[in-house]
């Protein structure tokens, strides 16, 4: 499919920045150390495919940095000096402070930021993005409410009414600035939309699979942290290798249990925590060092 969706419209190199826009434009809203790491690579696909347009902009909360916007110096720069310092930046991302300019007309919006960050902006972006607009969930966790386990994709969709999928893989973000090769997961409802946000994502140093189950794939994301919490106190204990992969063992299996016993109707397939959102993810978290 990613070839139909590519074919006619991808052409091999780079596109100056000055040719023509394509029909698919890109937003980032989030610019932390993981939201700068994808970013970087939209901005470099945006240029090498022509089905998007060229421009991709940045959604920045404005701080001071040695008394300069942090906007500014990234557009002048093309580096996120805070957040995600030494990795250069493609020309055509920009970074803009005002979230409806950073939104505005887009058809492909990607988020990268705290979750507890993320309603209050939701009316503002459906006011200035484009009718039809796509959106991609990289935040990795989960909301609760009266009922209980509420998704971030369903807060998208809900919240935007558009269609959502979820990008989750063993991706520490340095080592993604550096070009280090790493893989990553997206899970889609729609298939076309995934195949466009696969083409957006997918790169030398970032190999993208993709499986039609964003429920899988967003809950490998958040409840791999509290495995790797576990791995944490096993490494402040002292304990070596063996313990770890032991916690890391039972985790996946809680995990899977978890999944099950709150999303049994959701279609989750156990192929997904084989995929980089799960087992791949899992293990980068508890041996990561962070």
């Amino acid at each position: 499919m990613l070839s139909r969706v590519s074919k006619g419209l991808a052409r091999p190199g780079s596109r100056l920045l000055s040719g023509a826009a394509g029909s698919e434009k890109l937003a980032m809203v989030g610019s932390g150390n993981f939201g700068s790491a994808l970013v970087r690579i939209l901005g470099q696909n945006a240029l090498r495919h022509d089905i998007f347009d060229n421009e991709v902009k940045l959604y920045v909360y404005e701080e001071m940095i040695d008394g300069k916007p942090l906007t500014e110096i990234i557009n002048e720069t093309n580096e996120n000096v805070k957040y995600l310092k030494g990795a250069k930046f493609t020309p055509n991302v920009k970074a803009v402070p005002d979230l409806a300019e950073a939104v505005k007309g887009a058809t492909m919006v990607c988020f990268c930021l705290p979750h507890q960050f993320l309603k209050p902006l939701m009316p503002t972006i459906k006011e200035s993005v484009a009718p039809g607009a796509k959106v991609l969930s990289a935040i990795k966790g989960i909301d609760f409410d009266d009922n209980g386990v509420v998704l971030i994709s369903d807060l998208l969709r809900q919240g935007l009414n558009a269609d959502c999928s979820v990008l989750m893989g063993a991706n520490v973000a340095n080592d993604m600035a550096s070009d280090q090769f790493c893989e990553t997961t997206i899970g889609y409802k729609d298939a076309k939309n995934g195949e466009l946000f696969k083409l957006a994502f997918d790169a030398p140093a970032l190999k993208v699979g993709t499986v039609p189950d964003t429920v899988g794939v967003e809950l490998c994301g958040a409840l791999k942290n509290i495995v790797a919490i576990g791995a944490g106190y096993s490494d402040g204990l002292g304990y070596g290798g063996n313990t770890k992969a032991a916690l890391i063992r039972i985790g996946l299996k809680e995990m899977i249990k978890f999944c099950k016993m709150f999303y049994p109707t959701a279609g989750i397939d156990d192929d997904t925590f084989l995929e980089s959102c799960g087992v791949a993810d899992l293990i980068t978290t508890c041996f990561g060092g962070r």
